[in-house]
């Protein structure tokens, strides 16, 4: 086996730590659209469909997601450990503790519409009243968490969306009125398999922070022969450093071993594919130290014998650090 060195394997990226240093809840009733698209193609987080109302303030608690998952075991005579197991249920919940009195939180604890007939008025409106059924009736909502945090290095943010489109209220904490402590009513919504969706629970991560997380590409610089010289050498300049000799016919590894032997370059920074010359360029790419920048585009400079007229370019196919 090759030996490893800790700290390449183990890849710690601190960067990938995430917190939600702002979050918000939304809820829609059954009727609103399903969240399918948050995002545009450039990770700019989009608005929700109609219908979709703020729960506002929590607490400092956050918002809980629990899984509820159980298996079915085989015990078998002849092993101790279980020799087959199934997933029975894998369910997800959601809770949190509003702090707001506002129609969404009321509606939410109290099993009322958001909208249309039976919901609150708009806050100052008309007096709020509203009654408890005899028969409690199953209101399935469409919920949204959004969390917003920060790419440390850029600064732009980027966000965690989850969606439960099909959620029922299964659980509600005490209303609790005293002088030291604002009124709660938490709740606790289960997610159901959406029919239309085909999932109780989709989840994104975009925005222009967790774009600005991708690896930068490396620069890739084509040398092309025209004109089928049949002899002869060139010679590639980086940054003031010229090579040597390249002969007219060169493989890519000569390409590469050249471009090496430049103090500028060194030894594990540039690789070399394509060719041989003078049929087939060269694409030179750079790597380690030189990995992720636009670095400057080589020159070539040639003394190339027979053929027609034979030349050598240097194209960037790839701009590096993009």
């Amino acid at each position: 086996m090759v030996a490893a060195d800790f700290s390449t394997i183990a890849e710690l990226k601190s960067s990938l730590i995430r917190k939600a240093l702002r979050y918000a809840i939304f809820a829609a009733d059954a009727s609103a659209d399903p969240v399918t698209t948050p995002f545009d193609e450039d990770g700019v987080l989009q608005a929700l469909p109609a219908g979709y109302v703020p729960v506002g303030f929590t607490t400092t608690d956050g918002v809980t997601f629990s899984g509820d998952l159980s298996n079915s075991d085989v015990e078998s005579g002849q092993s101790s450990s279980p020799t087959r197991s199934d997933v029975e249920t894998d369910t997800q919940t959601a809770q949190w503790v509003p702090q707001e009195t506002n129609a969404a939180a009321v509606a939410l604890y109290e099993n009322l519409p958001l909208s249309g007939a039976g919901s609150l008025p708009e806050i100052g409106s008309a007096a709020w009243t509203w009654s408890r059924p005899k028969t409690p009736p199953t209101l399935y909502r469409r919920l949204v968490f959004i969390a917003e945090d920060l790419n440390k290095t850029t600064g732009e943010p980027l966000y965690i969306v989850r969606h439960m489109p099909s959620a029922l209220r299964t659980g509600r904490e005490d209303e609790q009125w005293t002088r030291t402590s604002e009124i709660s009513r938490g709740v606790t919504y289960q997610a159901y398999v959406d029919d239309v969706l085909g999932t109780d629970m989709k989840a994104w991560i975009d925005g222009p922070g967790w774009r600005d997380l991708a690896p930068l590409s490396n620069e890739v610089q084509s040398v092309a022969i025209t004109g089928g010289p049949t002899g002869g050498t060139y010679t590639l300049t980086y940054s003031g450093q010229t090579t040597g000799a390249i002969v007219y016919n060169a493989t890519a590894t000569q390409v590469r071993t050249a471009l090496a032997a430049l103090s500028n370059v060194g030894t594990g920074n540039v690789t070399c594919s394509g060719g041989p010359h003078p049929g087939s360029p060269v694409a030179v790419t750079f790597t380690g130290d030189l990995a992720g920048t636009d670095v400057a585009q080589m020159t070539a400079t040639g003394s190339l014998t027979g053929g027609t007229s034979p030349t050598v370019a240097v194209t960037t196919t790839t701009p590096g650090g993009a």
